[in-house]
C-alpha cells in the first residue's frame, strides 16, 4: 500500500484526513501541501498524485458546484491507521 506511495501521495491523504467529508478543491489542496513540507508542488502534480490515489481507492472525486473536490475514502483512512499516520 504506502510502500508504493509518494511523499506528495501520503501528505495528499494526511490533507484528505482532517478536511471536512464534502471535500477540498485541488487549489486548496495545493496552497495545504505548500505550506507544509511540499513546497515546490505543482498543481500537475497534485492532479496526478491525485488520480493515483483513486485509482487505488484511498480518494474519490466529488463534483460539486464550485468545481472538483476530493474526499478521502475509507480504504484511505484505514491506510493511514495501518501505516501509524492517523
Amino acid at each position: 500500500k504506502s510502500r508504493a506511495m509518494t511523499p506528495v501521495h501520503i501528505d495528499l491523504l494526511l490533507a484528505r484526513h482532517g478536511a471536512q467529508p464534502n471535500g477540498l478543491p485541488v487549489a486548496i489542496l495545493l496552497a495545504d501541501m505548500r505550506r507544509l513540507r511540499q513546497r515546490a508542488v505543482t498543481a500537475p502534480q497534485v492532479e496526478t498524485a491525485l488520480r493515483d490515489l483513486a485509482d487505488k481507492s484511498l480518494v474519490t472525486p466529488l463534483s460539486a458546484t464550485l468545481g472538483d473536490r476530493w474526499r478521502i475514502t475509507a480504504l484511505g483512512h484505514s491506510t493511514l491507521a495501518e501505516e501509524g499516520l492517523a
